[in-house]
């Protein structure tokens, strides 16, 4: 991964943290990590990442698309009472209130999560304005990644170089 890639991946995370805690401060039991989901295994690693850590995560995939190295997919891994739910293909809703966006997974799968300060929440019913809500967050995502966030010691960001 470029250096160039590794600034847009982590200016996401930042910006990720920022509209999922808003000010709240990111506590051990969950993580917002991001890479790239090179093949069919990535799905089955992120469960087993999760399991090994204890954690609720939130991934971020990154990849080659027709518009640079971006956002590909956005993954909720939780396990609960030995079984691990897992979604990818999610999307972030923000409502009209500006508050903390949440993860809305695909429209077969019920309801959406909240990423409290220390875990995903299942929250079982979908928001109204579902497609208003997803174009506020996508712009909110590119307002704050092109700007930049402070986390100011909510989160720690730490990157990691790519294996060999």
């Amino acid at each position: 991964m470029t250096a160039e890639n590794t600034e847009i991946v982590r200016r996401h995370v930042e910006a990720v943290t920022q509209m999922l805690l808003g000010n709240r401060t990111l506590q051990p039991g969950a993580m917002i990590i991001a890479g790239e989901l090179t093949d069919g295994s990535g799905r089955m690693a992120l469960a087993q990442m999760a399991d090994a850590l204890g954690k609720d995560l939130v991934f971020l995939a990154f990849g080659d698309t027709a518009d640079g190295y971006s956002l590909t997919d956005i993954a909720v891994v939780a396990l609960r009472n030995g079984v691990c739910h897992n979604r990818l293909g999610c999307r972030f809703y923000l409502p009209r209130t500006g508050a903390r966006a949440v993860l809305l997974p695909k429209p077969n799968v019920r309801g959406h999560f909240r990423l409290a300060p220390g875990e995903l929440m299942h929250v079982d019913r979908k928001p109204a304005d579902i497609e208003d809500g997803v174009v506020r967050a996508t712009a909110r995502l590119a307002q704050l990644v092109e700007r930049g966030v402070d986390l100011d010691g909510r989160a720690i960001i730490n990157t990691y170089p790519v294996a060999a």
